[in-house]
């Protein structure tokens, strides 16, 4: 997976969707991964942003679908492709809601 200018510019896009919301990203597992207040959340590949499961999964269930974000990767929410373009409240809701139930990592 190569760290391409549609997977920077779904994470740019993404960590500016999330403001005021205290949140980075980070470029690794050749995406970028991003962190909510220090936590892990999830990861932006590919061009798009993929949130990790939660206790929080009924706030994704029916919108965003379960895929691995790369190849051996374990199923996590990726949004619609338009999510940050047409919902971006709804992403950052979604995100603050999640970010309390993930583990630092």
């Amino acid at each position: 997976m190569a760290l391409d200018e549609a997977t920077r510019a779904a994470a740019e896009e993404l960590i500016e969707a999330l403001h005021p919301l205290t949140a980075r990203a980070r470029a690794m597992f050749g995406g970028y991964c991003f962190y909510v207040d220090g936590k892990v959340v999830g990861l932006v590949c590919d061009g798009r942003v993929f949130v990790k499961t939660s206790a929080r999964d009924e706030l994704l269930t029916g919108w965003a679908d379960l895929a691995p974000a790369y190849p051996g990767a374990k199923d996590s929410w990726r949004l619609p492709v338009s999510a940050l373009r047409e919902t971006p409240d709804r992403v950052r809701d979604v995100i603050h809601q999640v970010a309390p139930g993930t583990s630092k990592t």
